[in-house]
């Protein structure tokens, strides 16, 4: 996207753009950006497609473990959640603020590929 499209385009169109980047690297097989609430902000899915609904309520589901963690156990501001499976595929859930709001970036990365870089990359850009 050249820096003229860049400044007119909308923030959704900006973010996707770079999803779709990284999911084109290998890095990610999906990526999402939700609002606190679940409503999805931005998104872009490789062929196979994620089930955005099941990812929106987990979001949900670790934004509210995100505050137990707080209140219970002493952990402020709770950054992120990593699931690995035994196929050694994740799911990332990073939570910060962006648009006067909380969001969650969620990306779904393939077995044994570096994520953490273009995550923090586009994480920094959202804000």
């Amino acid at each position: 996207m050249s820096n003229l499209a860049e400044k007119t385009a909308a923030p959704q169109e900006i973010i996707e753009q770079r999803m779709r980047e990284i999911i084109g690297l290998g890095n990610y097989e999906a990526a999402y950006l939700f609002s606190n609430e679940g409503l999805p902000l931005a998104k872009v899915v490789q062929q196979t497609q994620e089930d955005a609904d099941r990812l929106a309520e987990m979001s949900i589901m670790f934004h509210n473990v995100r505050r137990l963690a707080t209140t219970l156990g002493g952990i402020k501001e709770l950054k992120e959640v990593f699931i690995e499976g035994q196929n050694h595929r994740k799911v990332i859930f990073r939570f910060f603020k962006a648009f006067d709001q909380e969001v969650v970036l969620v990306a779904v990365v393939p077995p044994r590929t570096a994520y953490r870089k273009l995550t923090n990359d586009l994480q920094r850009m959202v804000l």
